[in-house]
């Protein structure tokens, strides 16, 4: 379950956490009904995060108590690339969304988003990509739209929305 890799992970998890709670405390509170204010979802992830890098780090160094030590010579450039390169392409990927969001829109780039890692993970479905990546998109359009009140950008969507 655990590998020597998680090592890595779970330091950055817990890196990545920390910087959350140094920058929530830059968060403005303004007048809000909310008794929890605007730092209680990222202090919630960011704690959440801390743990998970603690299992872990925990784990891994279990993993290398218990197993033996890979022989030496280590594996080449390819073999390092095909580790990662399923990351690097969700990577790139939510690189593109976030570039793209404002021009094109939400609507849009979220199925794209969504479509574009369950393809990196191997689903090749189309039928299947599309029955999963729209209705989770709207799903959440209309959770974060109408329930939790935030102005998602719409892109060139946004002339149709607003008329002209």
């Amino acid at each position: 379950m655990f590998k020597r890799g998680d090592l890595t992970v779970g330091l950055a998890s817990i890196l990545i956490a920390l910087f959350i709670i140094l920058q929530s405390r830059n968060l403005v509170v303004r007048t809000s009904l909310d008794p929890a204010g605007p730092t209680f979802v990222p202090l919630i992830i960011a704690w959440g995060m801390i743990f998970i890098g603690i299992i872990l780090i925990a784990g891994a160094l279990y993993v290398r108590r218990v197993t033996p030590a890979p022989a030496k010579g280590g594996a080449g450039l390819v073999q390092k690339f095909n580790d990662y390169k399923y990351v690097l392409m969700v990577v790139a990927l939510s690189l593109a969304y976030a570039a793209l969001l404002d021009i094109v829109g939400y609507l849009i780039m979220t199925p794209i988003l969504i479509g574009g890692i369950m393809w990196v993970l191997n689903v090749r479905d189309i039928k299947e990509i599309l029955k999963v990546s729209i209705p989770v998109s709207v799903i959440l359009y209309v959770v974060f739209r109408f329930g939790l009140q935030v102005k998602l950008p719409l892109g060139f969507l946004s002339t149709l929305v607003n008329g002209g």
